[in-house]
């Protein structure tokens, strides 16, 4: 989101004060326009943001719904419509967005090598570090019970941060934390370009690579368009990471090239893709035929109702859970947090899926 947005924003939370005219609903848009000039210089960026939007939410939203809705219904009926959505959103912000569950699910595939039936592995995606402050003991927590799991890989489907590599400083040692017996594998997400924050190009382009480099140093694999081999039980599987392909147009085609991420894996071999947008599957992925598992993170599981209709399916179809389609399985998580102050796609949560063989 540009400056320019983060203005307008302002000036509708100003527009309800006037109207409002008390000392008191000035005091969230004063805290905000304290925001501002850390989002416009790029300093503090990430905590500005992430300031902003919780007061924003939870006390400009409910102002100006109270402003306009006084126009035509009894003030009291007004407020009360405002201190609800206020207490919405805050139950969203502090409860249901670090709710946290495990997920666990069987996938049955008539051509896994037989040493990896049973493969347990834990599917991590879209930290989004910057969403919780400097020190979070929910990320703790999603590691404690990641590691109490005890699976025997890590695929982590990416966006790892919001906006600046420096979100994970205070989380270095908490990430560090992640092992397991055949490793910690991981792509990026849209958000892990940087391409969301107040960078330019150069210093974009260059702090990209630092986070690459940041999670190398963890001891994670980050695969940019290329695969591995893993081997268990006296089988092998090929594991392949494709850098970002999107069907949004903003950040549709950040270097990600699925041709050569496959490249190199014998023909009939049983195939697993980390893939960070979904969009990919069903476009690219499916009609190959030669990727048996396919999984995704980015859409946080958004899947809301609106009147009987699913508006989120017209954008997001492979919103979260299992999908089919010919040989091809695609798996999207509903990941662990979001770029907004909020989920609305349900409780976060970690996937543990096991691999079957279907006799």
């Amino acid at each position: 989101m540009k400056f320019p947005t983060f203005v307008v924003y302002f000036l509708l939370g100003l527009a309800a004060d006037l109207y409002i005219w008390n000392v008191f609903a000035f005091i969230p848009t004063l805290v905000i326009l304290c925001c501002l000039p850390f989002i416009g210089s790029g300093r503090r960026y990430t905590d500005a943001v992430r300031i902003f939007s919780y007061v924003y939410f939870i006390f400009e939203l409910p102002k100006i719904l109270y402003a306009l809705l006084s126009l035509i219904l009894p003030g009291f009926v007004a407020a009360a419509v405002g201190i609800c959505v206020g207490l919405f959103f805050a139950t969203m912000i502090f409860y249901m967005s670090r709710h946290l569950v495990v997920n666990r699910l069987e996938l049955d595939f008539e051509g896994l090598p037989d040493g990896f039936d049973g493969l347990e592995f834990c599917q991590l995606s879209d930290f989004h570090l910057g969403s919780y402050g400097r020190n979070c003991r929910y990320v703790t927590r999603i590691i404690d019970t990641a590691m109490k799991l005890s699976p025997e890989l890590i695929l982590f489907t990416g966006d790892l941060v919001n906006f600046d590599i420096s979100e994970t400083d205070t989380y270095m040692d908490e990430l560090a934390r992640m092992k397991a017996p055949m490793g910690v594998y991981a792509i990026r997400g849209n958000h892990d370009y940087l391409l969301h924050g107040p960078l330019d190009e150069p210093e974009r382009v260059k702090a990209t690579e630092r986070l690459n480099e940041l999670e190398r140093g963890l001891g994670w694999r980050v695969l940019l368009n290329e695969n591995v081999t893993l081997e268990r039980g006296g089988s092998t599987i090929a594991l392949a990471g494709v850098e970002n392909i999107s069907a949004n147009p903003f950040f549709a085609r950040m270097g990600g090239d699925l041709g050569k991420a496959l490249e190199g894996i014998p023909q009939g071999a049983f195939t697993i893709l980390l893939s960070h947008d979904p969009s990919l599957w069903s476009k690219d992925v499916a009609p190959r035929g030669d990727v048996a598992l396919t999984l995704s993170g980015h859409t946080h599981g958004l899947k809301y109702k609106l009147a009987g209709f699913r508006p989120s399916h017209w954008r997001l179809p492979y919103h979260q859970g299992v999908f089919t389609e010919g040989g091809s399985v695609l798996h999207v998580s509903g990941g662990l947090g979001s770029a907004f102050a909020f989920r609305l796609g349900g409780y976060p949560r970690i996937d543990m899926i096991t691999l079957r063989k279907k006799h």
